[in-house]
């Protein structure tokens, strides 16, 4: 498991820059820099529901499985991440394109 930092407050699943999934999806096959990769996982929340709490009823998780689609980035084993923590990020993303891990590292 990871730990996950994720600054993509307006995510449906975001509370307190955590993420209440139990796994998130980072896409990015042909990626080379970290602005080409997304969290496949984002949901947008609706404009009325700006509060600071998770748009989902599980707890938010500090460690996170990660499934990452990223085949050259250096924290990829077997579509896997084993970066021991990674930074999601797109503030006011309106798609998961918005997003990006700010952690990938080219191989």
């Amino acid at each position: 498991m990871t730990d996950l930092k994720c600054s993509v407050t307006n995510c449906y699943y975001n509370k307190e820059k955590l993420c209440c999934l139990d796994s998130i999806k980072v896409d990015g096959t042909t990626a080379e820099i970290s602005d080409e990769t997304a969290c496949a996982s984002f949901k947008d929340r609706p404009e009325n529901n700006f509060s600071n709490s998770c748009g989902c009823s599980s707890a938010p998780n500090h460690s996170i499985k990660i499934d990452c689609m990223a085949e050259k980035c250096v924290h990829n084993t077997t579509c896997c991440c084993t970066a021991s923590s990674i930074d999601v990020d797109g503030a006011n993303a309106c798609t998961c394109r918005d997003t990006r891990c700010s952690t990938f590292r080219m191989e």
